[in-house]
């Protein structure tokens, strides 16, 4: 082989290598990990939807926090995922016929443990103190299958003085209140909630005003993910909470993963990352 084509070889060969290096998505882009969302505040660690569990998630770097809210008797937001009071609190009935000052007395944590005893159920206003745009709130509105009328307007008042809008996304499985709220207010990302595969994902979410998608992560598959992002949608899954869970759904490329367990979740990531380095 004489040296013209020695050279040639030579450069057709670095040619062939960077076309695939170009070609191929990077290392980083591989590597990039979902966002952790504690699930109720993290319900394997603490009482959920409980101040502990959001401390322990503040004081753990958590990304984000998701918790959900009803309407009291009195008008209060508070967050309690049931509309019913008896499996997370000693008390009986529902949180409509209940007023806040008859709320505030109950036991929310010696169900999950006695170390929690006397944890309250929290209105709203106090995790907004908590977290202070430290962590980015996902806020579940619960409307159904107890309606509450105009509950929009009500979580509007409760950050109309939160300075950091842009650390809210509020989700629902009533798509019609989260169309209510961001026709009435565009300042907080709209997550759409639900099990199904939505057809034509992009123009629903459109039309809804959300930018985020939050399925069941059984429902998803990578080809679903990629329609979604396809429409500048992120997705962030709920409730997966187990290791092989976790890594299918972060080859199908999701965005985010709401779980019970955010330390275990946390440390499967780290020690993932160390793999891969």
């Amino acid at each position: 082989m004489s040296r013209i084509q020695t050279a040639t070889t030579a450069l057709l060969t670095l040619c062939m290598a960077f076309g695939q290096l170009c070609a191929s998505p990077s290392n980083a882009a591989e590597s990039k990990d979902p966002k952790i969302y504690a699930h109720r505040g993290g319900a394997k660690w603490a009482p959920e939807n409980t101040m502990a569990a959001f401390r322990k998630c503040k004081e753990n770097g958590v990304y984000g926090i998701e918790l959900d809210i009803q309407r009291c008797k009195t008008g209060e937001l508070v967050v309690i995922h049931d509309e019913d009071l008896k499996r997370t609190t000693n008390g009986t009935g529902l949180i409509k016929d209940t007023s806040y000052a008859d709320l505030s007395k109950l036991d929310a944590g010696s169900w999950f443990g006695e170390e929690f005893k006397n944890e309250r159920v929290p209105l709203l206003s106090d995790v907004l103190k908590l977290l202070d745009g430290k962590v980015v709130l996902n806020i579940e509105i619960k409307n159904t299958p107890v309606s509450y009328p105009c509950i929009e307007d009500d979580l509007l008042k409760v950050l109309a003085d939160y300075k950091y809008p842009d650390t809210i996304i509020v989700s629902s499985f009533d798509h019609e209140v989260l169309k209510r709220l961001h026709a009435k207010s565009s300042k907080y990302a709209i997550a759409l909630l639900g099990d199904p595969i939505i057809y034509d994902v992009g123009q629903y979410a459109k039309q809804v005003g959300a930018t985020a998608w939050h399925p069941y992560f059984g429902s998803m598959r990578k080809d679903v993910i990629d329609t979604a992002h396809d429409a500048s949608l992120k997705v962030n899954v709920w409730t997966p909470n187990k290791k092989p869970e976790w890594e299918e759904l972060i080859s199908q490329g999701v965005d985010g993963i709401v779980t019970d367990d955010p330390k275990a979740l946390s440390e499967f990531l780290g020690r993932r990352e160390k793999k891969q380095k």
